[in-house]
């Protein structure tokens, strides 16, 4: 069964000029949203507001690991670039994510770049004062670990599906994936609630943008899903779920077999 979209998707928040608009936000962040109203005002005195523009860069992969964030609004994109020169998106952050606090447990320098998919805004937390805060605070300690291992099993079953599916398994899963955690329900189906070029599905699913237009372009033809500028609806997804799992009795026409 898909999973239901989270919630955070349809908030929108109020402001975060002032602290006490910035703790009314993070009150309603999953990772933050148990932890004593102390902390929550201590994380939002220390977090600053920052605006992105569409297309900038938040930072980029080797810079010092200084700041963390956590995104209010907008798509923030983290990606590197594989040894051949391929931008590979790691992961898309949503609104009422953490990101980029590889600081926070002793890495020096960030991992991957991270730039804005959309207009976003983001609130940047010093590493050093949010770390303090971590060590005074068990309740977000344990938060902070929980998140991690959930990532880790994420990452994980990333490099499974790189390693061992076809491209179609992968860009379904991808697919799946994104439906998850921001589907939406329309009259046409359930459309992904970001938005989603073919070349970032082609970077997620670690492949070709001309094998995500052809896969897609079968699909589309079979009335599994329909795609648009920067949009994709799922029409059947029980049938994406099947080529996913590679039960599919019908799956899309074959396409020429590639590494990665």
């Amino acid at each position: 069964m898909l999973a239901a979209p989270q919630e955070m998707s349809r908030i929108r928040p109020p402001g975060v000029r002032s602290p006490a608009d910035r703790a009314a936000f993070l009150r309603a962040v999953p990772l933050l949203r148990d932890l004593p109203a102390r902390v929550i005002e201590e994380i939002a005195r220390l977090a600053v507001p920052r605006p992105i523009a569409r297309g900038e860069f938040l930072f980029l992969e080797g810079e010092v690991a200084s700041r963390l964030f956590i995104l209010v609004e907008g798509t923030i994109k983290l990606v590197r670039e594989s040894e051949d020169g391929r931008q590979v998106i790691l992961r898309i952050v949503r609104p009422a994510e953490l990101f980029a606090a590889a600081g926070v447990w002793g890495e020096s320098a960030y991992p991957a770049t991270a730039l804005a998919h959309r207009d976003s805004l983001v609130l940047a937390l010093p590493v050093d004062g949010f770390r303090e805060i971590v060590a005074g605070s068990p309740e977000l300690a344990m938060a902070i670990i929980r998140l991690l291992a959930a990532r880790l099993r994420e990452a994980e079953a990333r490099i499974r599906d790189l390693q061992n599916e076809q491209v179609e398994q992968r860009i379904a899963r991808v697919l799946l994936r994104l439906v998850g955690k921001t589907g939406v329900k329309t009259p046409e189906g359930i459309a992904i609630g970001i938005p989603l070029t073919r070349q970032d599905l082609a970077e997620l699913a670690g492949t070709t943008l001309s094998t995500v237009s052809r896969t897609l372009s079968a699909w589309s033809q079979q009335g599994l899903v329909i795609t648009g500028r920067e949009r994709v609806i799922l029409r059947q997804p029980h049938r994406i779920v099947e080529i996913a799992n590679g039960t599919a009795s019908r799956g899309v026409p074959a396409l020429p077999s590639e590494l990665g």
